[in-house]
C-alpha cells in the first residue's frame, strides 16, 4: 500500500515562521527582563543630581525589526543594561558620569568605606530597596535568576501540546 505524503512546502515554511516567531518572543522576553534590571538598578543608585540614575540605559532601547546583514540573513539580536559612562554632567561642563558611576559602584555602602549623602539618604527613606554600592550588580543578581526561566516559559507558551 503506498504512502502518499503531501504538505513538505508547507511544512517547511510553517516550520521556519516557528523558529522566527520563536526568537522574537524570546528578545521580547530578555528586553523586558532587561528593563527590570535597569528600573532596580535606579532604585537601588545613590543621588546627587540624578544623573546616574538617567545614565543606567538598556539596549537597544525598544525592540522592532530584527536587523539582517547583507545576506538577508538575521543577525545576532543582544540586549543588555549597561551605565552609559561617557553621558555628559550638565551641573559639570567637560566631565561625565564615568567615574562617579564606578566610585559609588565600586566603593559606597555597604560595599565600600563611602556613606551616602543627603539626598541619596533621603531616597532610602522613602523606598525599602537599599540605596548603596553594587546598585547594577545587585539589581542583576536579584532579577537575573529568573530570566532564563522565564525566556524559555515565553517561548514554551508558543506550543501547544
Amino acid at each position: 500500500m503506498p504512502v502518499r505524503v503531501t504538505g513538505i512546502m508547507e511544512t517547511e515554511i510553517m516550520l521556519a515562521h516557528v523558529a522566527e516567531n520563536t526568537k522574537r518572543r524570546a528578545v521580547r522576553k530578555l528586553h523586558e527582563k532587561a528593563k527590570e534590571i535597569a528600573a532596580l538598578a535606579r532604585k537601588y543608585a545613590p543621588i546627587d543630581e540624578g544623573n546616574l540614575e538617567k545614565a543606567i540605559k538598556v539596549f537597544p532601547e525598544t525592540i522592532g525589526e530584527r536587523a539582517r546583514n547583507e545576506a538577508g540573513q538575521f543577525v545576532r539580536q543582544e540586549v543588555f543594561v549597561y551605565v552609559d559612562m561617557d553621558m555628559p554632567v550638565p551641573e559639570r561642563p567637560g566631565e561625565t558620569v564615568g567615574k562617579y558611576a564606578y566610585r559609588m559602584h565600586e566603593h559606597l555602602t555597604p560595599f565600600g568605606p563611602l556613606n551616602l549623602g543627603e539626598l541619596s539618604a533621603a531616597k532610602q527613606s522613602g523606598q525599602r530597596e537599599m540605596v548603596g554600592g553594587k546598585y547594577l550588580e545587585r539589581a542583576m543578581n536579584e532579577i537575573g535568576e529568573s530570566v532564563v526561566g522565564e525566556v524559555g516559559f515565553s517561548v514554551m507558551n508558543r506550543f501547544d501540546y
